[in-house]
């Protein structure tokens, strides 16, 4: 699998928020289209009601919509500049179960060439970690074919962070296994990560607790070039020694397991002075600037790989993910700067426009079918789009941020909210806070609805069955 390649900085790819950001070198970036207005029809879409959106006006040069429910389908010409996103989670499975009819729909969908990628707020793992369980929740026994370069987890598109960063800076990286973390920060190009263990192994009085130094924060390693976590003495010194660990960004990946430690370190880099471990910034709780002077001392940035408050498994209740860990954060925040100052952060995942841009990217420049050897001497040629399906449960990230996203070429994202996973009606809330363009009951149903928007006619029984 090429994935740095097709995903990654390597190929040269140029996001516009992250260029802004300061983590990516934009390099020949694509002239930006006028974007004209749209208007997004409402539906609500069930196996028993067919309703759907009205067909779009098709341009003078297309042919007209032809069925496609014959066992040897001919797909209209036009299905080659549209695209999907699925999410994972809710979508094509809850928890172990897969959803019926989700591994026969993306067997067809692959057949007639149409492309897509699984756009996931998971991460702390490999993608190739996630294709692997991906395949065994659905039972799909040929990864290579259905999966391949086409999982995008939160915090992927930090493959296309600039060089400059990744050689020279120093990351803290925390998730729900820490060790699994670094090991793929390094893999991404971090040559310097370090982990919230790493620095507790080099200095045991920055966190006086010590009941997960046996299991969680047992798989240490000796941080980079040799610094240490225990030079300072004098926290306001600016005599800074050599060999101070100096942390350049914090990345959280992913539902890390131990708040309160995390919590610490990263509370302890956001008063420092310039992100050394053991000092305090001297600009903490000085009215005359900015935020009263809170982070306004060269701290490094914190980055949150998505905002999910929460997500679907098989118990009835969802349960808490990394937006949470984030809450729980900005809480404690509030109380030390005595609300003086919000937390400054920055957000992968869905419903981030960074996330979005490089889906998109990704889908433009489709290399999923191409062989790994041509992929390595020239990146894929990018084929246009109209329009792309965002398929999600939850309306906080899937839907919000497909209807949020506005592609600098022009595409048209839609969003599609089944019902298998967050979102719930309830009597307190019995419509989604960010309206989808159509309602339906699950995945398969969602394709058929976006494949008859397209003017084809589709059945759910076509899809998955191939009748």
């Amino acid at each position: 699998m090429v994935h740095g390649r097709v995903l990654g900085a390597r190929l040269g790819l140029c996001y516009p928020s992250l260029a802004t950001a300061g983590v990516l070198r934009c390099r020949g970036a694509a002239p930006v289209a006028s974007l004209a207005g749209r208007t997004v029809h409402r539906r609500d879409f069930s196996r028993t009601s067919l309703g759907f959106r009205e067909k779009p006006s098709w341009r003078r040069d297309e042919p007209t919509p032809t069925s496609v429910n014959g066992t040897r389908p001919e797909i209209n010409p036009a299905f080659a500049d549209i695209a999907f996103a699925f999410d994972i989670d809710g979508v094509l499975y809850k928890g172990n179960q897969a959803i019926p009819g989700a591994k026969e729909m993306l067997q067809k969908i692959r057949e007639q060439g149409l492309r897509y990628v699984f756009l996931t707020n998971g991460g702390g793992s490999h993608e190739n970690a996630k294709i692997a369980s991906l395949a065994k929740r659905l039972g799909i026994e040929n990864p290579e074919y259905l999966l391949k370069d086409r999982v995008i987890l939160s915090h992927t598109p930090m493959r296309a962070w600039d060089d400059n960063i990744k050689k020279n800076g120093t990351v803290l990286v925390t998730a729900a296994h820490p060790d699994t973390a670094r090991e793929l920060a390094k893999d991404y190009g971090f040559e310097r990560a370090v982990t919230p263990a790493d620095l507790l192994a080099a200095n045991g009085h920055l966190y006086p607790f010590a009941h997960l130094r046996d299991s969680l924060h047992k798989a240490v390693q000796p941080l980079p070039d040799g610094k240490s976590a225990s030079a300072i003495i004098d926290p306001y010194s600016r005599d800074i020694p050599a060999d101070a660990i100096k942390i350049d960004q914090i990345l959280v990946w992913n539902d890390p397991r131990d708040w309160s430690l995390d919590v610490q370190i990263i509370h302890d880099l956001l008063v420092s002075h310039r992100g050394y471990l053991g000092t305090i910034s001297t600009r903490n709780g000085d009215k005359s600037l900015t935020d009263h002077g809170w982070q306004q001392d060269g701290q490094p940035d914190v980055w949150i790989s998505n905002l999910d408050l929460v997500w679907k498994t098989e118990h009835p209740v969802n349960r808490f993910g990394t937006g949470a860990f984030l809450e729980a954060l900005k809480g404690v925040w509030s109380a030390v700067t005595e609300g003086a100052a919000p937390l400054r952060y920055r957000a992968l995942g869905k419903p981030s426009k960074h996330t979005y841009e490089y889906a998109h990217d990704v889908l433009l420049h489709y290399g999923a079918d191409v062989p790994e050897a041509q992929q390595r001497i020239a990146r894929p040629p990018r084929r246009p789009l109209r329009r792309v399906y965002m398929v999600g449960d939850n309306p906080e990230s899937d839907i919000r941020g497909a209807n949020e996203f506005a592609a600098p070429d022009g595409t048209e994202w839609e969003s599609i909210l089944v019902r298998t996973g967050v979102f719930q009606p309830t009597a307190a809330e019995p419509e989604p806070r960010y309206k989808p363009t159509v309602v339906v009951d699950d995945v398969v149903d969602g394709i058929v609805w976006a494949l008859r928007n397209e003017g084809a006619d589709v059945s759910r029984e076509w899809l998955v069955g191939g009748k």
